[in-house]
């Protein structure tokens, strides 16, 4: 079931996704060491020159047991978010002593609230900050992602993010 909707790009939470398997008889899959959030960094900018809003940016690392899994930025127009959406940006990959951007991808994730509720959609991570920081050595397309482990690993990165980091508030607040 996470693979289809990896597969289609959404993001159904931990919830709806037990209640799936129970309705359609499946089991719970085997239980892993859980993602932990560790919180790094937040900036807030602006006024924007064409809303006047400001734009906040928070980040941290996403790790699993003692491995670091991905570092995460999510960016978003303050007082927007239900107009323009949320972007999350992730490095994915290698990290810790030894390893180099060429050992990690960007994957980008968009938090839109659209006619059938909120959701997130794999997007293009072909340029942006993780580029420009040097923390990737490539971002991928959707079409890279979808369909690939690779991408229920980003949605259950996305997942730890939206669960554990109390900075993106203003983001959930907006999705009702």
């Amino acid at each position: 079931m996470a693979a289809l909707a990896a597969d289609l790009g959404v993001s159904p939470t931990s919830e709806a996704m037990s209640l799936l398997r129970r309705v359609l008889g499946g089991s719970e899959p085997p239980s892993s060491t859980p993602l932990v959030v560790e919180l790094m960094g937040e900036k807030n900018s602006g006024p924007c020159a064409c809303c006047g809003n400001d734009t906040r940016s928070v980040w941290g690392a996403v790790h699993r047991g003692e491995a670091t899994e991905a570092v995460y930025y999510v960016h978003w127009t303050v007082g927007r978010v239900r107009e323009e959406g949320a972007h999350f940006d992730l490095a994915v990959g290698s990290w810790g002593e030894g390893a180099q951007p060429s050992d990690r991808v960007g994957v980008a994730l968009e938090f839109r609230i659209t006619e059938q509720g909120p959701s997130f959609m794999v997007i293009d991570a072909s340029d942006g900050r993780l580029l420009s920081d040097r923390l990737v050595a490539r971002g991928l397309t959707r079409e890279q992602v979808i369909g690939t482990p690779l991408a229920q690993q980003a949605f259950g990165i996305v997942d730890a993010v939206w669960f554990h980091d109390e900075r993106v508030n203003e983001i959930k607040g907006a999705a009702g």
